[in-house]
């Protein structure tokens, strides 16, 4: 029971270390409608490619390349709407379809595990989820300056960030 804890804790710890190393330094700048025409074109094109491939594979890893490829495309759909239309709240719904997508094939996956260890393996999939949530709405607050936090607030907080800097 021991090891399993551990196992779970080191897990955890290795999506919090994810979500840290790919923090971006400041937001993307917002792309044009062309671009952004073309990006979704291409991700479709790319999803098409994939179901292909899934054809060629049978059973359990069939339905796992079927939902690895759904969850895919609806992860890159939702990055690039936050990509194309920046704010806290479109780049906080962008985490929770990745982290959805990442839930569902972990979910896929444990089906072909009998007993506890598909018990066990729901269990760290759904504990990885809802740090991947949590961890999201943690840098949605950061971003937004939180309740309290207002234009002015951010402005000012900003400045006084790049004038230590300068010193």
């Amino acid at each position: 029971m021991t090891l399993h804890r551990f196992c779970l804790a080191l897990c955890l710890c290795a999506n919090f270390g994810a979500f840290a190393a790919t923090k971006p330094a400041r937001p993307p700048a917002p792309m044009t409608r062309q671009a952004y025409e073309a990006a979704k074109t291409k991700i479709g094109a790319q999803y098409q490619s994939n179901q292909k491939t899934c054809q060629g594979v049978k059973g359990q890893l069939h339905d796992v390349c079927e939902v690895e490829a759904k969850g895919r495309r609806d992860s890159l759909l939702a990055d690039l709407e936050a990509q194309f239309k920046p704010s806290a709240e479109a780049s906080f719904k962008a985490k929770n379809v990745t982290a959805d997508a990442n839930f569902e094939v972990a979910r896929k996956k444990c089906e072909a595990q009998k007993g506890d260890a598909r018990d066990r393996c729901v269990k760290l999939a759904k504990a990885s989820r809802e740090a991947a949530i949590r961890q999201a709405k943690v840098e949605k607050v950061e971003e937004t300056g939180g309740p309290f936090g207002n234009s002015r607030t951010r402005a000012a907080t900003a400045t006084a960030a790049a004038a230590l800097k300068g010193e």
